[in-house]
């Protein structure tokens, strides 16, 4: 008798139950989701700081634009591109002011930065480019939020 024991326990495989395999799939599945969850909040918010630095290359281009010894402008009204295509087709000759040309007019979701000169208190003027993201939150060159869209 003894030494059937020995066998059956000898002979016996070990092996994971359909029970263990099922909670292991689904501990794997919940961090999957979990993962691409927050990968996907992540690479919104780079999308988010990106379209922020395209905002203030802009601002430089159209800054570079006014100032520009070949622009022919006479007033400060004059100097100012009249849309965002003049500062890589410059209407006056002379190369892009913006490093990529076209690629450089589209925020990270594809859509042009707009731009407008505005009014401060003090009568002064500043040019504000912005754009939108995906989810509605408006993005300019002094930061994200609807509270962002002038100088500090």
């Amino acid at each position: 008798m003894l030494l059937t024991t020995t066998r059956r326990s000898v002979t016996r495989r070990s092996a994971f139950t359909l029970l263990e395999v099922l909670v292991v799939v689904a501990i794997l599945v919940i961090l999957a989701t979990v993962a691409t969850i927050a990968t996907t909040r992540y690479i919104e918010e780079a999308k988010k700081s990106k379209a922020q630095l395209g905002c203030k290359s802009i601002e430089t281009a159209i800054e570079a634009y006014q100032v520009s010894s070949s622009n022919p402008g006479l007033t400060d009204q004059e100097k100012m591109p009249q849309d965002i295509s003049n500062l890589y087709n410059v209407p006056f000759g002379g190369p892009s002011f913006l490093k990529d040309g076209v690629a450089n007019t589209l925020d990270p979701w594809g859509k042009p930065y707009q731009f407008e000169v505005r009014n401060r208190q003090d009568a002064t003027t500043y040019i504000l480019v912005y754009t939108t993201a995906q989810d509605g939150t408006p993005i300019s060159q002094y930061g994200i939020g609807p509270q962002n869209s002038q100088p500090k």
